[in-house]
């Protein structure tokens, strides 16, 4: 990348970390990969029938999934357990609105950080870096 210029090339992608996004709304999927390649982000999406296999995929350096509420809803419908919880990469989970329902089921599941929309500020980034470091800053246990 050269100084001052906003823009990742494709050899700096590959040295990013890897952001799985899962959503169905694909307005919000590219103002998604804008602002998170802008934040030295690689982006990669997809749906909800590849979502395991790329979770499992080898990654250049770290990684998260970024899911929608409503693509996890469908996820976890018949769910009891962690469903995300041991697939190798943190999830950070955008809902609506984040009621006790919500961050149970999310906690259940195995997601990493909720945040709500609309996203706010770096509110987004914050919570994929958190994720990725592994920093014991959860939202998924309490509301905000």
């Amino acid at each position: 990348m050269l100084a001052g210029d906003m823009r990742f090339g494709e050899a700096d992608l590959a040295e990013a970390e890897t952001i799985l996004i899962a959503v169905n709304d694909g307005v919000l999927a590219d103002s998604l990969r804008f602002s998170l390649e802008l934040e030295g982000f690689a982006t990669r999406f997809c749906d909800e029938s590849s979502l395991f296999p790329a979770m499992s995929a080898p990654r250049p350096r770290g990684g998260c999934l970024v899911l929608d509420q409503d693509v996890f809803a469908r996820m976890v419908e018949d769910e009891d357990g962690g469903i995300l919880a041991d697939k190798g990469m943190p999830v950070v989970l955008m809902v609506s609105i984040s009621t006790k329902r919500v961050l149970a089921r999310a906690e259940a599941a195995g997601v990493t950080e909720v945040v709500e929309k609309p996203l706010l500020g770096g509110v987004l980034c914050d919570a994929i870096r958190q994720a990725i470091d592994g920093e014991d800053n959860s939202n998924v246990a309490r509301l905000p």
